[in-house]
């Protein structure tokens, strides 16, 4: 081969490798676009079941309508059935597309379909929600979220078990983390009290009172220990 065709065939594979770079670079970009426009889409569905929580809560909550009212009736079904749609659309998008959700995305998933009775679901995306924890304090909220779903949901064991699972996790030692314990420990015992379960409230009362007496800032351990006061048995 003479020296021209050494040329060439330097000029052609050189051309083709700016190709296949380009190509690669054209197609790692519209990717790119695809998971953006994929995220925004998920972030304004889980958006639109937000808006219809508050708004539900509203008309439950106004004094100036009658929950039994018609028109708030058809109202409310209104809302249940715009709810299912966008509950539907982010639970395809949170399937499909899993490595771009977040643990808070699958929370109000989980919210959403226990709103409307479906408790498997909901407790798939709760499982995922916790799994997706991005640091310990986030998987303790996490956590307890799931145990106090579990207890009002006839499942008091496991619900237990969740919360044992939070308040086990070795979180730093600072103040938001002691006023983090505390604060579960008094979840806990609420949710005991409810179901009549006198030791495992005084018992939860009792982490409560010992985690509290060990943050330093005086401002937040009045603050806890004024709740757990307010929870202490009333002497007769």
């Amino acid at each position: 081969m003479e020296t021209k065709d050494y040329i060439l065939i330097s000029i052609s594979i050189s051309a083709l490798t700016l190709s296949l770079i380009s190509l690669i670079v054209t197609l790692v970009q519209k990717n790119r676009e695809t998971n953006r426009t994929i995220r925004k889409t998920l972030t304004d569905t889980l958006e639109g079941i937000s808006k219809i929580n508050i708004e539900t809560t509203k008309l439950k909550s106004s004094k100036d309508s009658d929950n039994n009212a018609e028109n708030i009736i058809t109202l409310r079904r209104y809302y249940n059935s715009q709810r299912r749609i966008l509950i539907a659309h982010a639970d395809f998008l949170v399937m499909r597309y899993d490595k771009l959700t977040t643990e808070i995305d699958c929370n109000i998933l989980a919210g959403a379909y226990a709103t409307i009775g479906d408790q498997d679901k909901a407790e798939y995306f709760w499982q995922k929600t916790v799994d997706k924890s991005i640091s310990l304090p986030i998987r303790l909220m996490n956590l307890r979220g799931f145990g106090t779903f579990l207890f009002y949901n006839d499942k008091e064991k496991l619900g237990r078990k969740f919360f044992n699972q939070a308040l086990m996790l070795d979180l730093t030692e600072n103040d938001e983390n002691k006023v983090l314990r505390t604060d579960t420990y008094l979840m806990l015992c609420e949710l005991e009290k409810e179901r009549g379960n006198k030791e495992q409230y005084e018992l939860n009362l009792t982490k409560a009172m010992e985690v509290s007496a060990t943050i330093k800032n005086s401002n937040r351990k009045n603050e806890m220990q004024d709740r757990i006061r307010f929870k202490l048995p009333k002497n007769e």
